[in-house]
């Protein structure tokens, strides 16, 4: 394609649009994938994310259940997440009102990370989104190219320091360490037991390393890739044309479950020692990127089916209040976890955790059901709209 038949930007209408189904059900659809990960988080010691057997368990079931999230689910839905976002970005306009929207969306991930649950995206996406911005107007080419291009930084990052490991520094070493060791293990499962005032000095600490050294490194380089890439997605009508791209997306899914596979095994191989943990990374975050287009072209070329869309539509209705339900995962974490309440913290193995989230979408899919059959919009993606837009309106169903 030439440049001259690249598909041109067109700023959105001022008018309110009609919503994209298949949007609205990838939406939905990654926001559970991503609570089969954020559960782990919430339940167990922030290293025990990075290295299963610092906690949760690691043989049987346990080891079965770390091998399904980190192959199928680990980092591709959050990928998914952030293309959508990038989509977003674009349909919902430009000028002082989208900057607005961002600024607002900063201000709740402070209060997310800092106040309910560590591992906080929402900061990220702000402070990503803000960067990509002028990206909007990008030619769907350079989106691609830039995209796929931002998306090696944080892989190259990990081989470096793998490559490098016994020159780095030893701030840098202990830092390492801290991630993927029980180093802090005993002192998070004090305090997460405790009450909720002794966690925040806690919390405060976990979310600025994942908000700041977290998005610094590895998950800001990831996110703006990937946001790019939904730029480009939903100005080529991609989403649209999923079933076009099906054969190409078996194949880069299988050479994605390859590469992560291989980092998978390097690491169980060496019983998850912190210079095969760094080479690993750097390969499950390439192979993730494959995993996910294959979710996204799959799950998309669903929701144009005709005949399955009376089982996606359920989804379609969660993705229309993902944010408000991505927050109310957060708060059944803080509650069924922490000391403050149902104080679970450290207590459910990993194949238990497996097993929760499934629960858990049956729960929401029910609400979202209700809610939707009465408003057009959550009541989070109302307040948020009404702060930077000044309408506040839930949009009430006759």
């Amino acid at each position: 394609m030439s440049p001259s038949q690249e598909p041109q930007f067109i700023p959105p209408k001022s008018e309110p649009q009609e919503r994209i189904f298949a949007l609205d059900v990838l939406r939905g659809f990654s926001l559970l994938g991503i609570l089969m990960m954020n559960i782990q988080a919430f339940s167990m010691p922030v290293a025990a994310y990075f290295n299963p057997i610092v906690h949760g368990g690691f043989s049987g079931l346990d080891r079965l259940a770390w091998c399904a999230t980190r192959l199928f689910f680990d980092v591709k839905f959050l990928s998914i997440f952030s293309m959508l976002f990038g989509a977003s970005l674009t349909l919902a306009g430009g000028g002082h009102q989208g900057k607005r929207r961002l600024g607002w969306l900063l201000i709740f991930g402070l209060i997310h990370g800092y106040f309910i649950f560590v591992g906080d995206i929402l900061f990220t996406y702000a402070t990503v989104g803000v960067l990509v911005f002028p990206a909007r107007s990008w030619h769907v080419r350079k989106q691609l190219m830039i995209g796929s291009l931002l998306l090696t930084t944080a892989p190259t990052t990990f081989f470096i320091l793998g490559w490098a490991y016994e020159a780095l520094p030893q701030s840098w070493l202990t830092e390492i360490l801290r991630t993927i060791t029980d180093v802090d293990a005993a002192r998070e499962l004090a305090v997460f037991q405790s009450g909720y005032l002794q966690q925040l000095a806690l919390r405060a600490e976990l979310s600025f390393s994942n908000q700041v050294i977290g998005t610094a490194i590895e998950s800001g380089w990831q996110a703006a890739g990937c946001m790019l890439i939904g730029m480009a997605a939903i100005q080529s009508h991609f989403f649209e044309r999923a079933k076009e791209h099906l054969r190409s997306a078996v194949a880069v899914s299988c050479a994605g479950l390859l590469v992560t596979a291989l980092g998978m095994a390097m690491v169980m191989q060496s019983n998850f020692s912190a210079r095969s943990w760094l080479f690993a990374q750097g390969l499950h975050l390439i192979g993730s990127i494959g995993i996910a287009f294959g979710w996204v072209t799959g799950v998309s070329a669903l929701a144009q089916t005709s005949a399955l869309q009376g089982w996606v539509g359920p989804i379609a209705k969660l993705g229309r209040v993902a944010f408000s339900a991505y927050i109310l995962q957060s708060l059944f974490g803080l509650f069924v976890f922490g000391g403050q309440g149902l104080g679970q913290y450290g207590k459910w193995s990993r194949s238990v955790l497996f097993a929760a989230p499934f629960f858990v979408w049956a729960l929401q899919l029910v609400l979202a059901k209700v809610w939707t059959s009465r408003f057009r919009v959550g009541p989070l993606e109302a307040l948020w709209r009404g702060l930077y837009r000044g309408d506040f309106s839930l949009g009430r169903i006759p």
